[in-house]
């Protein structure tokens, strides 16, 4: 009994179709799993994490991925624009049967999606849903549908030999028409064109704010502005170019419009975002530097830094003299006027009581052993940032004197035999 099980009349096992929204594509559905494994694995971490810095953390991981998400998602995904109706409409080429159908366009930065469902479902014995899609990735090629023609047409003309049924063939048509004013499929190619190239943009803009969040909170500010402004220049330069004259497919019952989807206004909404949240945590960064430090886990002296470069090497120093008087840079030439006379004799302090010299003593051990104020060098310089605060001494040191300078004679004077007296030198006769 156990192999009779899913067979009907002796023929093998018959397992009913999986059906799978055409949403559900395969490679976004591999970028939301990428993004979800790398919020989950930042999330494990948590519990690890005490007090109020869990919270913080989970609410910078958490807006993080959500911008990279949206970045990479609406380059990829196709509601950037769509469109639906509920119609009669001809079913096949040729024949005068007509269906009652739901048809859906979904338009991307890469392409078009066409869907196509009966309602019923199963109408002239056939099972009606449809779901085709077709690429203008990137080039325009040559009018008609040759092998010169760009890829749209190209898939186009494939999907009339397909023999698709007629509401998608017509449709597709008016993408590959480029003449006169009728250019909507030129004119979507462009507009996606530039508008995934400000996209990606956007990618390495969202790495670099999140490594500068880590370094300097001011520079990540400044790129998290730049990546919502990127953001929202792709949605302006998509808005701008993708259409001149509206899109109106007329049908038996009603027409079909066209609106902006989820993808614009998610890419829009979170640029916004993007550039709101820089500026306030710029303004944060000015005006609350230590709750703003708090919030990203950094160290307080990090973002803010006074680096002051004080000399301690005096190369000013005045000469004091024997009775604690400063004395000025006065050099003692001698008199060439007479050159027979003896020189100068320094003239001696006049004689001070015992008491005076006492306190001139004490004065003297009293700036020595007075701790100095410090002062500031006129030359300090003042950084808003950096990595950490110190105050360290100039590293340059004084130059080595220079050797005492000689003259001819006396490298060749024979100094020893000047020193030795006359008595003592004995001479041997032979």
């Amino acid at each position: 009994m156990a192999y009779q099980a899913f067979r009907e009349n002796g023929v093998p096992t018959y397992y009913d179709a999986n059906p799978t929204p055409w949403l559900a594509d395969i490679l976004e559905s591999g970028l939301i799993f990428a993004f979800v494994i790398l919020a989950a694995s930042f999330y494990a971490v948590l519990p690890g994490i005490r007090g109020k810095e869990r919270l913080f953390t989970f609410i910078r991981v958490s807006l993080s991925l959500y911008v990279g998400a949206v970045i990479i998602l609406t380059n990829w995904t196709y509601t950037w624009e769509t469109a639906s109706v509920h119609t009669r409409t001809k079913y096949r080429a040729g024949t005068g049967k007509e269906i009652t159908a739901d048809i859906g366009v979904n338009i991307g930065l890469r392409g078009i999606n066409i869907t196509l469902k009966g309602a019923p479902e199963k109408q002239l014995n056939e099972t009606i849903n449809y779901n085709e899609h077709f690429s203008w990735e990137w080039e325009q090629g040559r009018l008609g549908f040759g092998p010169f023609a760009g890829p749209f047409n190209q898939e186009y003309r494939a999907a009339q030999f397909r023999g698709l049924p007629l509401p998608i063939l017509w449709i597709a048509e008016y993408f590959t028409l480029d003449g006169e004013g009728i250019r909507w499929g030129r004119h979507y190619r462009q507009a996606g064109w530039y508008s995934h190239i400000l996209l990606w943009a956007c990618f390495p803009l969202w790495i670099l704010t999140n490594i500068l969040f880590f370094v300097l909170l001011r520079y990540g500010a400044y790129f998290m502005i730049l990546t919502g402004t990127c953001m929202v220049i792709a949605n302006i330069i998509f808005a701008t170019l993708r259409n001149s004259i509206p899109l109106v497919i007329p049908w038996e019952e009603e027409k079909m419009e066209f609106s902006y989807g989820g993808s614009f206004f998610v890419c829009l909404i979170t640029g916004i975002m993007c550039i709101v949240f820089g500026i306030v945590i710029r303004v944060f960064d000015l005006r609350f530097p230590n709750q703003l430090t708090s919030f990203f886990g950094v160290d307080v002296l990090q973002d803010v830094d006074d680096v002051a470069v004080i000399d301690d090497d005096d190369h000013t120093k005045v000469p004091k003299s024997s009775n604690g008087l400063e004395m000025g840079n006065v050099e003692v030439q001698p008199s060439t006027s007479d050159e027979g006379r003896e020189p100068m004799k320094p003239m001696r302090p006049p004689p001070v009581a015992a008491k005076a010299v006492s306190e001139d003593e004490d004065e003297d051990d009293e700036e020595i052993y007075c701790a100095p104020e410090p002062q500031q060098n006129r030359y300090a310089k003042r950084k808003s940032r950096g990595l950490t605060m110190r105050f360290q001494k100039s590293r340059r040191r004084r130059p080595p004197p220079p050797p005492p300078a000689e003259s001819q004679d006396d490298m060749y004077a024979n100094t020893g035999f000047n020193q030795v007296n006359l008595d003592e030198v004995t001479v041997h006769a032979p």
